[in-house]
């Protein structure tokens, strides 16, 4: 088996357990080396939370992307900026945690690209200061509003998905005393 190539070994399929090893090349620009890491391994390390920081900041493919984004009480409003995204890019962005109420800051998600990438989908908006606890579908204009504004937010479950190099998908919800907003 030592002089087979890859691409002729047999594949696992469905079969593939948490515990089977794959073949990787550690720091292939720098000084490549063959080390080994079970499907778990690297599951759990692609998939691990990432705690944002909290002053504005952008996020990215390398270091965000297929994975949970934790919002934190941020002191002040606070954007994040989005890279342009790939089909099948995914962040989920949760949140803010450490909250006793919801939060006198204001949380902002942005394209950043004056309204050339831009969201599309809906959200929910569960108004927290309804005495009925209403809730309402929110729409982007699905051509170029590429800024979400949520106002103290008390929840946040957003998930992004790229479409293309132009469009955001977004769906989840909002629990806050105020509309979110899209805008261009």
């Amino acid at each position: 088996m030592a002089d087979k190539k890859i691409t002729a070994l047999t594949s696992l399929g469905t079969a593939t357990a948490r515990e089977d090893l794959l073949h990787v090349v550690d720091d292939p620009g720098g000084t490549p080396t063959n080390k080994k890491v079970t499907i778990g391994e690297y599951a759990n390390a692609l998939n691990a939370p990432t705690i944002l920081g909290t002053s504005s900041a952008a996020v990215t493919e390398a270091a965000h992307a297929g994975r949970i984004l934790i919002i934190p009480n941020v002191g002040a409003a606070c954007t994040y900026t989005l890279p342009t995204p790939i089909a099948g890019m995914t962040f989920r962005f949760i949140g803010p945690t450490l909250l006793a109420a919801a939060d006198g800051h204001s949380i902002l998600i942005a394209c950043g690209t004056g309204n050339s990438i831009y969201f599309t989908g809906q959200i929910m908006h569960h108004d927290t200061a309804e005495t009925g606890q209403t809730s309402v579908v929110i729409y982007p204009d699905q051509n170029s509003n590429e800024l979400l504004t949520m106002a103290l937010p008390g929840m946040i479950d957003l998930t992004l998905v790229g479409v293309s190099a132009t469009i955001w998908q977004i769906s989840g919800f909002v629990a806050s005393a105020t509309t979110p907003a899209f805008a261009d």
